[in-house]
C-alpha cells in the first residue's frame, strides 16, 4: 500500500469519461471532465507490443513520482481552496456517493433487522452466551473458552433491556416470550454490528483507491450474504469479532492515505484506532491474533520499503518503528488488559467458574476464605494436599475399594473440602525407630526437600500405597495403581514409602525450597520402590469409584502434573507464634496470564465429535452448512449465499497463482504490467490475500472442533479481495461490459438471497423449494420437514411430514423412493466446550455411608476368616484373585503381614462439601 499514493489512474485519449470521481489510495480524485487529459507513456504489454493511446479503451496506470504540487493540480478543487494543513492525500468520497452509501445502508437494515424476533426460542449457541451475559449482571464469577468483550456487549444491552440474568438459556427451543426475556434487544446488538459491515465494506474499498461502483457492489455483497446475515441475527460472538475486524482494515486503509502526512493528526488517529480495534477484536476471540498476524506482516512490508527509501532519515525511520510499536503492539495489549479488568470486576462473586482457577486467583473473588494456616511441615502434622497443576481437587480417600487389580481401598482427586482429604504424615518405620532412641524424641521435626515419609489416611487408617498393579482407568504399563492400604495398628511396609522432592517454592520465602512448607513448596511425591511420581490426568473414575478423579503413580511422568501443595496444615504442637502461610491475591497480570493459560488448554481439548464440526478445507467451496435450529416446518441452517463464497474463493486462488506466474517471468526477463494495474493489484488485493491465507491456514493445524463460521472473517476478506479484483480487471472495459458483469453477479446474489433466506430467517418453505436448492448433496438441511406445495390446504396442517413412497424431485415429476432410503440429518447441536471440564469439576455423587458401613462388617468378617485360617502368621497371606470380591481388602504381594479387622465403629464423613 505504501507505494499506491504515487499511483494515478488517467482518462486516455478519446476515450468516455467513466470513472471521473474514483478515488485512488491517495484519496485524490482524478481530472474533472473539463481537464484535458494527456497521453500515456507507451508501455510494453506481456507480447511486448506498444499500447497505442488512440484506442478506445478506458483507463490504465501509470506510477510517477509526483510532488505535492502535482498531487494538488489533480485534486478537484483548486489548490486556494485548501488550507496547508489538509493540503495532502486524503479520502474524497463525492456527496452523491454518501447518498448510495445510504440508500445502500437502508436496504442492508431491512435485510439484517427483518423478523428479528423469529424465532422466539435459544438458538444454537444463544444457550452459553445468553447465560452468560446473566452471570456478567449477577456479577457470578465464570469460565469461558473465550475473552470477555463481546460477552460482557451482550450482558450490557441485555441490562438496558431489562434482563435480570434469571433465565438460563438451558437448552436450544426454550421459550423466550413466555419467560419474559428481552431476546429482540440483546438480538439487536449483532445485527447492527452486522449491518455496520455495509458501510465499512464501502469506506475500505473507497479508501484503497477502488472506483465507486465496485465500492457500492463490495457493500451489497456483504448485505446480501446469507452466511453473514445468519450469524448476525443471534446472540453469537462472531458479529463482533468480524465487526472489529472490519474497523481495523478500515482504518489501517485510511491510514496509507495520510502516508504523505507521516505524524498528522489524521495519520496518528488512523493508525491508534487500527491498534485500539484490534485489541477489540482480539478480546472478542482469539481469531483477533490472525487480524493481529495480517496487520502485523504488513507493516513488516511497510517497513521494509521505508528502509529502502533514502529519502527517510535513520532519525524519521526510528519514529516510523516505534510509532508502529506503540499503536500496533503496545496498544491492543492494553485494550486486551483493559477488558479482562473489567471482566474481573464486574464477575467479583464466587460462582461455579472457580474449580477451573487456582486458589491465589479464587481467593480474590467474593464468599471465597480460605483463610490461613501454620507454614512449616512437621512430622505428626495432619495435611490436605492439593493437585497444583489440574486444580481438580485434593488427595482423598474413602472407605470404597476398586472393582480392579488390587481391590484395595480407593485412592481419588476430589474437588471439595471434607475430613477425607486429610492424611497424616509420619516418618518410615526405620526413622521412627531412629527417632525414639535419639536423646530428644518428642522434639518437632521439619519436613526438608529429599526425606522420605509416609502418609496415612487420617479416618481409614490406610496408607498411601503404590505397588506393579494397573489402575481402572490408565491401563498403560508405565502408571501404576494408587491404593490406601494396610489398618489401624499396622506398622506398614516398604511400598509406603515417598520422597519428598520440592520443585518451586514461592521466592518471598526462600526457605521454601528447601524445607516443605504449607502453600509455598510445590513437590512431587516419588515412589521409592517403584520410582514412579504421584500422578493425575483428570481422568474420571467410574462410578463404583463415585465418579471422582483418578490418581496413579507414574513413571517418567512430566513435572506439571506430577505437582502438588499443600493447603492446610493442622498439628497441636506447632507453637501459637509460628509463621503462618496464605495464598496471595495475584494482580491483573498473573490474573489474566492463568485465565490465558486455562482457556489455551481447554481449547487444545475440544476433541469432541459434533454432528455438524467440518474442516478447513471443506470451507471455502461450503461443503456442509450447519443446524442451528429447528420446529416443524422451519429451521435455522447456517449456509452462505454460493456464489459469493464460490467466486471468491476463485479470485483468492487466482492472485496467487497470478503472482507465481508473473514471479516466473519476471525470472525469465518478461515485465508483464497486468494492463497497468500490476502493483496496484499486488498492493490491495494482495492485502486481503494475506488476510484471507492467514485467517484459513492456521485451522488446518488445530485438532479441536472445527465449525463453518469459523470460517467467516476470512470470507469478509475475500469478498474484498473479489471486488477488488473485478474493479481493476475491469476497466480497461467498456462501460457497459462492466456494469453489466457486475450488475450480473449482483442480481445472481440476491436471487440467492432470496432462495436461501427460508434457512437464514427461519421462515416456512415447501419441500420441492428446499430439495431444489440442494447444489451439493452434502447440504443436509431436512427437506421433510416441509410441507410439498402439492397438498391442499388441509392437508398442510400435519405438523410433521413424514417420508413417503413418492417424493417430488425438483421438476416436480414423482420419483419412486423407499422410507428407508430418508436418512434424517442431525438435529442442531449447541457446542459445549467446557462439558467434559464442567463433569471433572461438578460434585461427586453422594456417598451411601449406610452402604459402607455394612461393607465394613462384611470387611470385619472376611478379615476374621483370613487370620483365622492362616496357617502360619509370620508368613505372608496370600488369597487368590478368584476368591476376593468387590468388598475384600487384600494383601498386597510381597507383603510379610496379615490384615486384622477394621473396627466397626469408625466414623466416616461425607464425601460433600461441608456447609
Amino acid at each position: 500500500m505504501a507505494h499506491l499514493e504515487n499511483m494515478r489512474y488517467r482518462k486516455q485519449p478519446g476515450a468516455a469519461a467513466v470513472y471521473e470521481d474514483a478515488t485512488v489510495i491517495s484519496g485524490i480524485s482524478p481530472t474533472t471532465p473539463d481537464t484535458p487529459g494527456t497521453a500515456v507513456d507507451d508501455f510494453n504489454e506481456a507480447g511486448g507490443a506498444a499500447y497505442d493511446p488512440r484506442s478506445d479503451l478506458g483507463y490504465s496506470y501509470e506510477k510517477k513520482d509526483l510532488d505535492y504540487a502535482e498531487y494538488s493540480a489533480a485534486a478537484s478543487a483548486p489548490m486556494s481552496q485548501h488550507s496547508s494543513s489538509d493540503r495532502s492525500p486524503r479520502l474524497n468520497i463525492s456527496k452523491n456517493q454518501w447518498l448510495t452509501l445510504g440508500l445502500i445502508v437502508i436496504l442492508a437494515a431491512y435485510v439484517r433487522l427483518w423478523r428479528l424476533s423469529s424465532p422466539s426460542n435459544v438458538v444454537f449457541d444463544e444457550v452459553h452466551f445468553g447465560k452468560f451475559a446473566g452471570k456478567y449482571i449477577n456479577g457470578t464469577y465464570f469460565f469461558d473458552v473465550h475473552p470477555p468483550l463481546a460477552k460482557m456487549m451482550f450482558a450490557a444491552v441485555g441490562r438496558l433491556a431489562g434482563y435480570d440474568g434469571v433465565f438460563d438459556f438451558k437448552s436450544i427451543g426454550l421459550d423466550y416470550i413466555s419467560a419474559g426475556v428481552p431476546f429482540i434487544g440483546m438480538r439487536l446488538l449483532p445485527a447492527l454490528l452486522g449491518l455496520a459491515m455495509v458501510p465499512i465494506s464501502y469506506i475500505t474499498l473507497a479508501a484503497l483507491g477502488h472506483a465507486p461502483d465496485a465500492c457500492a457492489l463490495g457493500a451489497l455483497l456483504v448485505a446480501f450474504e446469507n452466511a453473514l446475515l445468519s450469524q448476525s441475527r443471534l446472540i453469537l460472538l462472531d458479529s463482533a469479532l468480524i465487526f472489529f475486524s472490519g474497523v481495523t482494515v478500515m482504518c489501517w486503509s485510511l491510514f496509507f492515505t495520510q502516508t504523505h502526512r507521516p505524524f498528522s493528526n489524521k495519520w496518528w488517529a488512523y493508525l491508534l484506532l487500527t491498534g485500539v480495534n484490534m485489541g477489540n477484536a482480539l478480546s472478542c476471540k482469539w481469531v483477533g491474533l490472525f487480524l493481529v498476524a495480517t496487520i502485523g506482516v504488513w507493516t513488516l512490508k511497510d517497513l521494509w520499503e521505508k528502509l529502502g527509501d533514502l529519502t527517510i532519515t535513520p532519525k524519521q525511520y526510528a519514529k516510523h518503528f516505534f510509532a508502529r510499536a506503540v499503536a500496533l503492539i503496545a496498544v491492543p495489549l492494553a485494550v486486551y488488559l483493559f477488558w479482562f479488568q473489567v471482566h474481573f470486576l464486574v464477575l467479583h462473586k464466587t460462582g461455579e467458574g472457580n474449580a477451573f482457577m487456582s486458589p491465589e486467583f479464587q481467593n480474590t473473588l467474593d464468599g471465597v476464605v480460605l483463610g490461613h494456616t501454620p507454614q512449616d511441615i512437621y512430622y505428626g502434622s495432619r495435611i490436605r494436599i492439593r493437585h497444583a497443576a489440574t486444580n481438580a481437587g485434593y488427595l482423598h480417600s474413602h472407605m470404597s475399594n476398586y472393582e480392579t487389580g488390587s481391590k484395595q481401598q480407593q485412592v481419588t482427586l476430589y474437588g471439595f473440602r471434607d475430613d477425607n482429604n486429610y492424611w497424616v504424615i509420619t516418618r518410615t518405620e526405620a526413622a521412627e525407630q531412629k527417632m525414639l532412641n535419639s536423646s530428644n524424641p518428642n522434639a518437632l521435626q521439619q519436613i526438608k526437600d529429599g526425606d522420605t515419609v509416609r502418609l496415612m489416611h487420617w479416618k481409614t487408617h490406610r496408607r498411601l500405597h503404590s505397588h506393579d498393579k494397573r489402575p481402572p482407568v490408565t491401563t498403560n504399563d508405565y502408571q501404576n495403581e494408587v491404593s490406601g492400604y494396610g489398618w489401624e495398628g499396622f506398622k506398614g511396609d516398604s511400598n509406603d514409602h515417598w520422597r519428598v522432592q520440592i520443585l518451586e517454592g514461592d521466592s518471598r520465602v526462600p526457605e521454601s525450597k528447601n524445607k516443605l512448607m504449607a502453600i509455598h513448596s510445590r513437590f512431587r511425591l516419588i515412589h521409592i520402590g517403584q520410582r514412579c511420581a504421584l500422578f493425575s490426568n483428570r481422568k474420571k473414575l467410574p462410578k463404583w469409584a463415585h465418579e471422582q478423579v483418578e490418581v496413579t503413580c507414574m513413571k517418567s511422568a512430566k513435572f506439571p502434573k506430577t505437582l502438588w501443595r499443600i493447603e492446610s496444615n493442622v498439628n497441636s504442637r506447632i507453637p501459637a507464634d509460628a509463621p503462618l502461610a496464605e495464598y496471595r491475591r495475584p494482580g491483573l497480570i498473573d490474573k489474566v496470564l492463568e485465565a490465558t493459560a486455562v482457556m489455551w488448554r481447554i481449547n487444545n481439548g475440544l476433541t469432541k465429535s459434533h454432528p455438524y464440526e467440518s474442516r478447513p478445507h471443506t470451507w471455502p467451496w461450503m461443503r456442509r452448512g450447519m443446524a442451528y435450529w429447528g420446529t416443524v416446518n422451519r429451521r435455522i441452517y447456517l449456509l452462505g449465499t454460493p456464489i459469493i463464497w464460490w467466486l471468491s474463493f476463485v479470485a483468492i486462488v487466482a492472485f496467487g497463482g497470478i503472482q507465481v506466474l508473473l514471479f516466473l517471468r519476471d525470472r525469465r526477463g518478461i515485465h508483464d504490467r497486468l494492463l497497468g494495474a500490476r502493483e496496484r493489484y499486488a498492493e490491495t488485493v494482495g492485502f486481503f490475500f494475506v488476510g484471507w491465507v492467514l485467517h484459513w491456514l492456521p485451522f488446518f493445524i488445530m485438532g479441536r472442533q472445527l465449525f463453518l463460521h469459523h470460517y467467516l472473517p476470512a470470507l469478509w476478506l475475500a469478498i474484498m479481495g473479489l471486488v477488488g479484483t473485478l474493479d481493476l480487471f475491469t476497466r480497461r472495459l467498456s462501460r457497459k461490459v462492466r456494469q453489466a458483469i457486475m450488475i450480473g453477479i449482483l442480481l445472481i446474489t440476491i436471487r440467492m438471497y432470496f432462495q436461501y433466506s427460508h434457512i437464514a430467517y427461519g421462515t416456512p418453505w415447501t419441500r420441492e423449494g428446499c430439495e431444489g436448492s440442494k447444489w451439493l448433496k452434502s447440504w443436509d438441511y431436512d427437506c421433510m420437514r416441509y410441507p410439498s406445495a402439492h397438498l391442499t390446504p388441509s392437508s398442510t396442517t400435519v405438523e410433521v411430514p413424514q417420508p413417503t413412497n413418492l417424493t417430488p424431485n425438483i421438476g416436480g415429476s414423482p420419483v419412486v423412493i423407499s422410507a428407508a432410503d430418508y436418512n434424517d440429518p442431525p438435529e442442531a447441536q449447541h457446542v459445549d466446550p467446557l462439558e467434559h471440564e464442567n463433569k471433572l469439576n461438578e460434585p461427586a455423587p453422594r456417598i451411601d455411608h449406610d452402604k459402607l458401613g455394612s461393607n465394613a462388617d462384611n470387611l470385619n468378617s472376611q478379615m476374621m476368616k483370613a487370620v483365622t485360617t492362616a496357617s502360619n502368621a509370620d508368613k505372608d497371606t496370600h488369597v487368590k484373585e478368584d476368591e476376593k470380591d468387590e468388598n475384600y481388602v487384600g494383601g498386597d504381594v510381597g507383603h510379610d503381614h496379615k490384615p486384622t479387622p477394621l473396627n466397626p465403629n469408625t466414623h466416616h464423613v461425607d464425601d460433600q462439601p461441608h456447609a
